[in-house]
């Protein structure tokens, strides 16, 4: 079936038009700036690409999509335009053809998860210098990313409010979660502290500061954190992002103890499904120390006259 041009009212809609209407929609759903932001960013980046993609919206989604090989980038775009055709069809912006993403699938991601030694990962940690109140700060936030695992644009809008150093808890608050969906956190002792040290840097004057703002009392932006971040992971010598100490933590709680369940709990994950991605790597681990062990060395093959093992009784 030919595509037909999208139209409203018997009016040829602009891309800008469907792009506004798009995100005010969003807005009343409660979504944040920032993901108002990369919506914007890309639709305009896909029309500025394809301008006819109204006329043609399948053929041109379909071009624009085959330019992206690498599943994240492929991804990344593909929930951004399958979130806004959705709308655009249930709106009743086009009839007559198909879905423009009808049949084409999702890639499956590489899914490269970042584990960093514990040697390293105290490395990172040293450079900040504590002297400072900038230092300090940014020690505190990725002790708090490596305890908790939560995502750096949500730890740059935590309030003092959303610290219970009697309960040790930080609450991520719906507005700032990026599910949209609250959770508390608990935190250990030694994070509550530095927190509480961190709070007790804040000038009387910083009115409504988040915990980690900049040295005058604003937001610290997660632009300037990204940076400063990779001086840090660069004088360690250290292969690591912001987001990626998220997945450290994650895996540290595995390897430490921590269920699949309270790990989708407390990253905020919706289902157990990204969860499986840091289990594979633990499961690793489980079948290299399983193997170390021997245990079943110990119990059908000869001891070794110098390890001196004494045999075991099956009885």
């Amino acid at each position: 079936m030919c595509a037909v041009p999208i139209r409203k009212e018997k009016r040829l809609v602009q891309p800008d038009d469907l792009i506004r209407m798009f995100l005010l929609y969003k807005a009343a759903c409660g979504l944040a700036e920032k993901t108002k932001s990369d919506y914007r960013y890309h639709l305009e980046q896909f029309f500025r690409l394809h301008p006819d993609a109204l006329e043609l919206p399948r053929e041109r989604t379909m071009e624009y999509l085959a330019g992206y090989s690498n599943p994240s980038s492929f991804n990344l775009r593909y929930s951004y335009l399958r979130c806004f055709w959705n709308w655009c069809a249930d709106e009743g912006y086009f009839r007559g053809t198909r879905h423009p993403l009808d049949g084409i699938k999702k890639k499956r991601p590489q899914g490269r998860m970042v584990d960093i030694p514990e040697g390293e990962l105290k490395k990172l940690l040293r450079q900040p210098g504590k002297g400072t109140f900038s230092g300090f700060r940014d020690f505190v936030l990725m002790n708090l990313q490596l305890d908790t695992a939560i995502r750096p644009g949500e730890a740059l809008q935590l309030m003092p409010d959303d610290f219970h150093a009697d309960r040790k808890e930080v609450e991520v608050r719906a507005p700032v979660s990026k599910t949209r969906v609250a959770r508390t956190l608990p935190i250990s002792g030694s994070t509550s502290t530095l927190i509480k040290r961190l709070l007790l840097m804040h000038h009387p004057l910083w009115k409504g500061a988040p915990i980690f703002c900049t040295e005058t009392g604003g937001p610290f932006k997660a632009t300037s954190y990204t940076h400063v971040f990779k001086r840090y992971s660069t004088s360690a010598e250290v292969a690591v992002t912001p987001y990626g100490l998220r997945h450290c933590a994650a895996i540290l709680m595995l390897r430490n103890g921590v269920s699949a369940f309270t790990l989708a709990a407390i990253m905020g994950h919706a289902d157990l499904s990204m969860t499986r991605r840091y289990l594979a790597i633990s499961r690793r681990d489980t079948h290299r120390e399983h193997a170390a062990a021997g245990v079943m060395k110990l119990l059908t093959d000869e001891p070794s006259h110098s390890a001196r093992v004494r045999k075991v009784s099956l009885a």
